[in-house]
């Protein structure tokens, strides 16, 4: 008589919990693409200064990330005549919730910096 032991299939033990499983880092370049994106679909902003490739630091935009905050530096175009302040208050507004809502990012500081106004 031949007697034959099944054994029950190994189940695997499971995953722990989605934040513990290992980090997502988010480089500044990503989230500088993201503002700079956001700040243009501003009605009243022309232009968002990035740096090119290779091109030393001057009037671009910028960004700092730690961890889970971020803080960032624009500089734009804004067409003449706008109400600087207001449009100023939009531009943070409106980039802070995109830069929030693509990286989960706390924006702790953004800096508005109008470069230059320009005929619409």
């Amino acid at each position: 008589m031949n007697s034959t032991v099944t054994v029950p299939a190994q189940r695997r033990p499971p995953l722990p919990e989605p934040e513990h499983r290992g980090r997502t880092e988010i480089a500044p370049r990503a989230v500088i693409k993201i503002a700079c994106h956001a700040a243009r679909e501003v009605p009243e902003v022309r232009e968002v200064q990035m740096r090119p490739a290779g091109r030393p630091r001057g009037r671009v935009s910028s960004v700092r990330v730690h961890r889970d905050w971020a803080t960032v530096r624009l500089n734009v175009s804004v067409v003449y005549p706008s109400p600087l302040r207001a449009v100023g208050e939009r531009l943070r507004q409106h980039v802070i919730e995109r830069v929030v809502s693509q990286t989960g990012l706390k924006v702790v500081r953004l800096d508005v910096i109008m470069t230059n106004l320009v005929e619409p």
